[in-house]
């Protein structure tokens, strides 16, 4: 069923390690002390990103609670993500150009502890590139006096545009095959495919990889498919260094913090590189299997206040069990654009549920449709607002 679900952070750098330590609890009689805190430090150099960041936070030792309900803000990675920013810190990296200094951006409007912990360095696509082959140096300096220092050997590989080729997709037919060129300095590469319900990772040793349209996320809470009609879906192929392979293959033990392949000095986390070698943009479809019901609606009854939400849509059955149907597909605000967003609902007996999402997030949603189907139209209304909503399928 499509759900909702946080989305694993992108290989720039909106992943965040947080080490949980229980305080004081007892197994069999036996107490767990509360450990000290440490510098956790996450940084991927990536050249084609507009700026390099780096987080900074505390370990976690158990002595504070933690909000799990909120909504995750790639602007405030640390606070949004459960970790206790560091603030104020000296954050720079050393290369071929020099020193170059992170600042710890404030944004107006915006409570002052927004985006704390998060450090912009101006390099990758500006003026100074991080450049492909070359060893750079990481140095952060906290307030209380600890220094974390770290190195990279970036992949010799030339970037690529991420969103340049456009590849029709039918999940059930097709297979999305790989191929790109060897990277020397690359200890290995990561495939990451964008999915509703988080991205699918893999690593791989060999220059080529084929991905069927059937294909499982054992990311996922269900292990939903991977692919979902109606979304548009990026595949990126990145030459990552050792120090990159070597924290995301080893895993941390929740209480101890044992486990994680740590090759900073001073701290704990990451200091690492990638390259995007490959891109593809998948816009997956599926063939039609309940035609009276799947197809392209068109709005032609709705409010005519505030604005019109939803001019045309395209729906898919996803998946079924019984009665019970998931639902996807894609959707236009004016029917004249070629721009398309994406849906994730539900059909359970005659109650129709659709979310109609922004930026393909299943946590951010334009609005949501509740209604029936009658003959061959969907008839119902917008949560939260008055008047009546119809959509026939043409």
């Amino acid at each position: 069923m499509v759900g909702a679900s946080r989305s694993f952070a992108s290989l720039r750098m909106t992943a965040l390690f947080v080490l949980a330590v229980t305080a004081a609890c007892t197994f069999d009689q036996q107490a767990v002390a509360v450990t000290k805190s440490e510098v956790v430090v996450h940084a991927v150099l990536d050249p084609s990103a507009q700026v390099q960041q780096v987080l900074v936070e505390q370990s976690l030792t158990g002595t504070i609670n933690i909000d799990e309900q909120i909504r995750y803000d790639t602007l405030d990675p640390i606070n949004t993500g459960g970790g206790v920013p560091i603030a104020g810190a000296f954050v720079a990296i050393q290369g071929p150009d020099g020193q170059l200094v992170g600042i710890e951006k404030k944004y107006s409007g915006k409570p002052f502890s927004y985006g704390t912990g998060r450090y912009e360095i101006a390099a990758g696509l500006g003026k100074t590139p991080i450049r492909a082959g070359a060893k750079y140096t990481l140095t952060v300096r906290t307030p209380s006096g600890d220094v974390v220092t770290g190195t990279t050997v970036v992949p010799n590989a030339a970037a690529v545009n991420t969103t340049a080729r456009v590849d029709p997709f039918d999940r059930e037919r097709d297979t999305l095959r790989l191929k790109w060129n060897v990277a020397p300095l690359a200890r290995t590469y990561a495939l990451r495919v964008e999915s509703p319900f988080g991205a699918f990772l893999l690593f791989s040793d060999t220059a080529h990889l084929e991905l069927p349209g059937t294909l499982r996320n054992f990311f996922a809470d269900q292990l939903q498919r991977v692919f979902i009609p109606g979304f548009q879906q990026i595949a990126t192929v990145s030459a990552v260094d050792t120090n990159f392979f070597d924290y995301y293959r080893s895993r941390n033990d929740p209480f101890t913090g044992s486990g994680i392949i740590n090759r900073l000095t001073g701290g704990i986390g990451l200091f690492g590189s990638a390259v995007t070698v490959l891109s593809r943009n998948a816009v997956v479809t599926q063939p039609t299997t309940e035609p009276t019901f799947e197809g392209v609606y068109e709005l032609v009854t709705a409010p005519t206040a505030p604005t019109k939400l939803v001019d045309v849509f395209r729906l898919y059955v996803e998946s079924k069990n019984g009665d019970q149907a998931s639902l996807s597909g894609n959707y236009t605000r004016n029917r004249t654009s070629t721009q398309r967003d994406a849906i994730a609902g539900t059909r359970d007996g005659a109650l129709i549920q659709l979310d109609f999402l922004q930026n393909q997030d299943l946590k951010s949603r334009l609005t949501r449709f509740i209604g029936t189907r009658i003959a061959d139209s969907l008839v119902g209304g917008y949560a939260g607002a008055a008047g009546r909503v119809v959509f026939k399928r043409q």
